[in-house]
């Protein structure tokens, strides 16, 4: 109680804006997220949040994972399988829909993404938004989408960027040094604009005990390249990406009894990703996408082959009718799973595979200070027949006689969720890391009934030249059948191992209230947020790995005669209710501080500088062997060098 009221108290004070009252620049930006057509965000019926690109580079080491981690309300947590998934208002990853300009990135099976497979590069900026958005984007986005918007070159350009890391206390044996490569380039080629971007990731990883033969992080080695054409023909855009990911994960885990050689982990990852664009601009678009994946994972005695693909096809139309916008679009969707174990040849997912049409309609009525937002969904699926959402929302914009403007915005609607493949026939059996997920064919699809209503002020300062901006915003959501993973203590009495199954929660019920507070300056940028939680089931206990409070602050400072910026930020979280499982709590909140400083020496010559997790607060390595809940993230201090050259 004492932490919580602390917590409260802080952001109070640090809200009043006394200190900071000097000259502020707010550049107004372009949305597609919340409507799915182009809108200033100040005249978004639905709440987005913005994070540039620019902002991004400066906490992000390449890829996604430490670039959400910096957003407010985002939660970011680190899998067992050492990868990373995101989680929204008290949703988990499974709910929460990544994009990349507009089109999904959820894995070929239906799966959460693990972003650190995502690179954060050519982004030009990241949309998110809060809760149910079944209506414009199916199931897997009852709990927000996030949307990664990418970055349009033009003309001819060619840059290279290296990076060099060290984790400080907690290396591994050997190579010490990690390492991050990048080439852009982009040129004009008659009429067809063309890009080509590669970069490539060298990680050693990290270990609390060197003495021991575990690891505690995997070394890591991934490679991005991507591809890009596009064109502007007589009103027409057109445009084709091509894609490829590849990814090594490995780490030592335990050596055989009675012999020299190692058990270790692995997770071999390609991916190759195809998509297609015809549109003229703010009528119609149609977008095509294929995904292939392939991985090979599992500890080395117990190897595992999965093959997975999507394909998509997705054809948009927008009428405007007077005052009213109106957007319909038809999605085909389908995907297949294969899954079998290396080591006997055993097959354990035979060409399982689904199919979706899916269609979609939303009216907005653009009046003089209200902005309404109405829409409809309808789903067929192979599997689980026919689904529907519908959603209104609505804002309303008033300017006082002080110049200070209030926007107040509101939504009610249904969303829903078609379990994955994944989450019906996928089988987790990591025996040697001491538990095994399993699927469960007789899920039934997920609903949810969600609210939410929020207040943004906007107060002018310094001659009505520059604004300071608060919001508070509050959300309300009954799932049924909610599917979550349940520990079934027979199967685990009788393996000895910890198994879980996906099945069916009667009901849930997911409740919070975000507050924050933002203020750019000249030279100065400050941001806080809170994020408050609460879930319950329907014996009223608590969701388990999902954080009660959440606070973020960031502080930014840039020195213009030096060319010289400077970011530091918080991420502080507590409260996650333990599993049944644990005997005790050794920790249940953690802090990580980061500072990031990059400089322009020229037009051409940039460097930066980075410390992540500066106070080294990491979980014991000792806690999950003696039954203690320790909610810290495996992480570990990590020093980072990069410097930038643009040839052209």
């Amino acid at each position: 109680m004492y932490r919580e009221i602390s917590i409260l108290a802080l952001l109070a004070v640090t809200l009043v804006p006394n200190a900071l009252a000097n000259e502020i620049q707010q550049v107004e930006r372009l949305v597609v997220s919340g409507t799915r057509t182009p809108k200033l965000l100040n005249n978004s019926p639905v709440a987005v949040d913005v994070v540039s690109g620019e902002l991004l580079q400066q906490v992000s080491r390449g890829t996604l994972a430490q670039a959400l981690n910096f957003l407010p309300g985002v939660v970011v947590k680190r899998s067992v399988k050492d990868g990373y998934n995101v989680m929204m208002q008290g949703f988990d990853s499974d709910h929460v829909l990544i994009l990349l300009d507009g089109q999904p990135l959820i894995s070929p099976s239906g799966s959460s993404v693990d972003l650190d497979q995502i690179s954060a590069d050519e982004i030009e900026q990241i949309e998110i938004v809060k809760g149910a958005g079944s209506v414009l984007y199916g199931s897997s986005a009852m709990g927000g989408v996030i949307n990664i918007i990418s970055r349009q070159d033009k003309g001819n350009s060619l840059s290279s960027e290296y990076q060099v890391s060290r984790y400080l206390g907690n290396e591994v044996d050997g190579d010490t040094l990690g390492h991050l490569y990048k080439l852009r380039g982009s040129a004009k080629v008659a009429q067809w604009q063309a890009k080509l971007s590669l970069q490539k990731i060298d990680d050693p990883g990290f270990d609390y005990e060197p003495a021991s033969i575990a690891q505690t992080s995997a070394s890591l080695d991934k490679h991005f390249a991507r591809f890009e054409l596009a064109r502007n023909l007589d009103g027409l855009r057109l445009g084709y990406k091509l894609q490829y990911f590849e990814e090594e994960k490995l780490k030592d885990r335990f050596k055989v009894p009675g012999q020299d050689s190692v058990v270790y982990y692995l997770s071999d990852v390609e991916q190759w990703q195809q998509d297609v664009l015809v549109s003229q601009q703010h009528d119609w678009q149609l977008k095509g996408r294929y995904i292939k994946h392939n991985e090979t994972s599992g500890d080395s005695n117990g190897l595992r082959e999965t093959d997975i693909s999507l394909a998509e096809l997705d054809a948009q139309k927008v009428w405007m009718l007077d005052g009213m916008e109106v957007v319909g679009g038809v999605i085909w969707h389908t995907d297949t799973l294969d899954q079998s174990k290396l080591t006997d040849g055993l097959v354990e997912v035979a060409d399982k595979d689904r199919q979706s049409l899916e269609a979609y309609s939303q009216i907005n009525w653009m009046l003089d200070k209200v902005d309404w937002l109405a829409g409809l969904r309808v789903q067929h699926d192979t599997d689980f027949g026919w689904h529907s959402a519908l959603r209104a929302s609505g804002m309303y914009k008033y300017i006082d006689t002080a110049q200070n403007t209030w926007q107040w915005r509101a939504g009610l609607g249904q969303s829903y969720r078609v379990p994955t493949l994944k989450e019906r026939f996928y089988v987790f059996d990591h025996s040697n890391l001491g538990y095994m997920v399993l699927g469960n064919e007789n899920l039934n699809p997920e609903t949810a009934l969600s609210a939410n209503a929020g207040l943004t002020l906007t107060v002018p300062v310094m001659d009505d030249s520059h604004d300071l901006q608060f919001e508070i915003a509050g959300h309300y959501t009954r799932t049924d059948d909610f599917i979550n993973t349940i520990r079934d203590a027979a199967a685990s009495a009788e393996l000895g191992l910890d198994v879980s199954r996906y099945a069916n929660v009667a009901e849930s019920t997911i409740a919070g209230l975000d507050l924050s507070a933002e203020l750019t300056l000249d030279n100065w940028r400050y941001q806080l947020s809170y994020a408050y939680l609460h879930t319950e089931n329907e014996q009223g206990e608590p969701l388990t790995g999902r954080p009660k409070h959440q606070l973020k602050f960031n502080l930014g400072w840039s020195y213009p005669a030096w060319q010289l910026d400077s970011l530091f930020y918080a991420v502080y979280e507590a409260g996650e209710q333990a599993g049944q499982d644990y005997q005790g709590i050794l920790k249940d909140d953690w802090l990580s501080l980061n500072l990031s400083l990059s400089q322009h020496l020229s037009q051409s010559l940039s460097w930066r500088l980075a410390v992540d997790n500066l106070l080294d607060e990491h979980r014991d390595a000792s806690a999950d062997a003696a039954g203690l809940f320790d909610v810290r993230p495996i992480s570990s201090r990590r020093l980072t060098l990069g410097v930038n050259y643009q040839f052209l």
